[in-house]
């Protein structure tokens, strides 16, 4: 009996070792030194997306500082007092100023500024190694977003230096009309003496020391948002903080020109009594690639998918060691009854612990002369993507553009190679021009 040919596209998990992990591109990209021809098993590439997996990043985690306020602020609002009537109105007269998101949370009691920190993932199919990687760099480095850039400091009397203060800021998710706006380039500085509308964010931030408390604390939402003059014409830049409960600013959660820190409980610094800080901070559109503060994603990783099958129908204690032997519970027992035939029920749990695959006494695997009982493979052709993004962006909004991103490239390259002229130069240095 012929021995089956080995999948290219699949990597072999052993106990002791992976095999068949060499990276194969698609047909046309394959080179394999010492002659070798290109595996009968490898496939074009032909990405599919499908199973897109959307939820909350921030749901299900512990209550915030924030949380404790916001509640606090919207029971005093349900009291309906004049007096707090006389405060709603008087904020929703100033939606540029960072204090009065301070009362805005989702229902899980975070800011509602955080609503696009969200976790994505989704299945690639039909794709090779190189190919998902440039699209996981593709994600992380080329998708634009905004961040402070530059900063000006007119007083600083907290503890914290000026350099050290300004990183911190610098690191301080912005989210704003990214996609209307334009690079800085060399002919197109920014400066404080030219602030071009189309190109940058103007925040300040004045903040004093109670002279009541020992000390007191400066968050990221204190800055506000300054609108420059047609700013909302050339790029459609909105304030993105409403007042609580209103009605009529509630579809701005929503809107991608909105103008937000993504994180209002950022802590800058802290002051003591009668100390101050007051700056300006300009934000720009950038790329990953040229520092982290623009990269949209917190993570962005693949992993290929998992198949796990059984070779042979395990009953009695070899089905009960193998259910035990598994952690995550990738095994179980068929129709969930303990005693049946062992049973894969969930292979994505599986995390390569190789419990299953062990050989010794003690293990699952322990007799198998005539073969494994359990493979465990991964397909290089078939992976997982997962998109967690920072919160100027939402995953989606990432993924679209990343997918267009790509796209163009693929369609440059093709552009220079088929205008490209080649030259062959034989041992007579005859060249022939095609």
């Amino acid at each position: 009996m012929s021995k089956p040919r080995r999948d290219v596209n699949k990597v072999q998990i052993g106990y002791h070792r992976a095999e068949n992990t060499e990276t194969v591109s698609s047909p046309h990209t394959y080179a394999y030194s010492s002659g070798k021809s290109v595996p009968s098993t490898t496939k074009p590439d032909k990405p599919t997306v499908s199973n897109i997996r959307i939820v909350s990043a921030v749901a299900g985690l512990p209550p915030s500082r924030f949380a404790a306020n916001a509640s606090m602020k919207r029971e005093k609002n349900e009291e309906g007092s004049e007096s707090a009537t006389a405060a709603a109105s008087s904020a929703s007269s100033s939606l540029v100023h960072g204090a009065a998101s301070e009362a805005r949370a989702t229902v899980d009691g975070f800011p509602w500024s955080t609503r696009r920190v969200e976790r994505m993932s989704f299945e690639m199919q039909n794709v090779s190694p190189p190919i998902s990687n440039l699209f996981r760099r593709v994600l992380t480095t080329e998708v634009p977003t905004l961040a402070f850039d530059r900063v000006l400091i007119e007083e600083n009397d907290s503890p914290v230096l000026d350099e050290l203060l300004s990183h911190r800021l610098g690191l301080v998710p912005v989210a704003g009309p990214v996609m209307k706006m334009h690079y800085i380039t060399e002919s197109n500085q920014a400066s404080f003496n030219n602030l071009d509308p189309s190109r940058v964010l103007l925040f300040e931030l004045d903040a004093t020391g109670a002279k009541d408390a020992a000390v007191t604390p400066v968050y990221s939402r204190q800055l506000q948002w300054v609108p420059l003059p047609g700013q909302d014409k050339k790029t459609g830049a909105v304030a993105g903080v409403c007042q609580a409960g209103s009605e009529e600013c509630a579809g701005a959660d929503d809107d991608d020109d909105a103008v937000f820190l993504v994180h209002p409980d950022i802590l800058l610094t802290k002051l003591g009594p009668g100390q101050r800080i007051k700056l300006k901070a300009i934000a720009v559109k950038g790329l990953g690639a040229v520092h982290a503060k623009w990269s949209p994603v917190s993570a962005c990783y693949y992993e290929m998918k998992t198949s796990v099958e059984l070779c042979e129908r395990l009953t009695g204690s070899a089905a009960e060691a193998l259910v035990k032997s598994c952690p995550t519970g990738v095994f179980g027992y068929e129709g969930g009854q303990k005693g049946a035939a062992a049973t894969v029920v969930a292979p994505e749990k599986c995390t390569l612990c190789r419990e299953c695959l062990r050989r010794d006494d003690t293990g699952p695997g322990a007799a198998t002369n005539e073969g494994d009982r359990v493979r465990v493979q991964k397909d290089k052709t078939h992976v997982l993507f997962h998109i967690e993004s920072v919160g100027q962006l939402h995953p989606a909004q990432i993924l679209r553009f990343g997918l267009r991103l790509f796209a163009e490239r693929c369609r440059a390259l093709a552009e220079m190679v088929q205008s490209t002229e080649v030259h062959v130069v034989d041992a007579g240095a005859k060249s022939l021009e095609h």
